[in-house]
């Protein structure tokens, strides 16, 4: 198993991009694309599919994907499944157009600095909580990494699929642990 540590988003795209670079041979459709920073690191042919930002097609894949079963050799999903309602649908609906590969990021909000957050009663993201207003896009789904690891595997092999490698990835922090627990005191 790899740990990797990045400090934004676009970095993290962009580093599992080079990590994970023998996956993205041949064609790979990334879902939930965002502004396709992954296609900075595909050689191949490329499509990004979302709801919103600027991807090649705009796709609600809580309504299905549409394209045939094994039509990308690599489908990558990264930050998306979390925010999806169907997430078991979905899941499966990457696995039938993948040929080969099928590359999933979860988040891990039981890493120590949301626990500590949470502790002093402040928010986790913008992705959670309750507001006022319905927001446009949240977490729906809050689990541990042990749980997205059995998830991931066991929805893989109902799929066909089997789970080739894992690899930890976490933020760098401006703040370190001990100055978060004098904080706390």
């Amino acid at each position: 198993m790899k740990v990797v540590q990045f400090r934004g988003r676009e970095d993290k795209l962009v580093l599992l991009g080079k990590i994970f670079l023998d996956y993205l041979q041949g064609s790979v459709l990334d879902v939930g694309c965002d502004r396709r920073s992954l296609s900075q690191v595909v050689t191949g042919p490329y499509l990004g599919v979302d709801i919103s930002g600027t991807p090649d097609v705009v796709v609600n894949v809580e309504h299905g994907l549409p394209f045939r079963d094994r039509s990308f050799d690599t489908v990558v999903a990264f930050d998306i499944l979390e925010h999806l309602d169907n997430i078991h649908y979905v899941f499966d609906e990457l696995c039938r157009v993948a040929q080969r590969y099928v590359i999933i990021g979860l988040p891990n909000m039981y890493e120590w600095r949301f626990r500590v957050m949470f502790l002093m009663g402040k928010r986790l993201s913008g992705k959670y909580g309750l507001p006022v207003e319905p927001p446009q896009d949240r977490h729906r789904w809050l689990f541990s990494l042990k749980e997205a690891c059995c998830f991931v595997q066991e929805r893989a092999l109902k799929s066909g699929f089997k789970l080739r490698e894992e690899i930890i990835g976490y933020y760098s922090y401006r703040q370190l642990l001990p100055r978060a627990i004098i904080l706390l005191l």
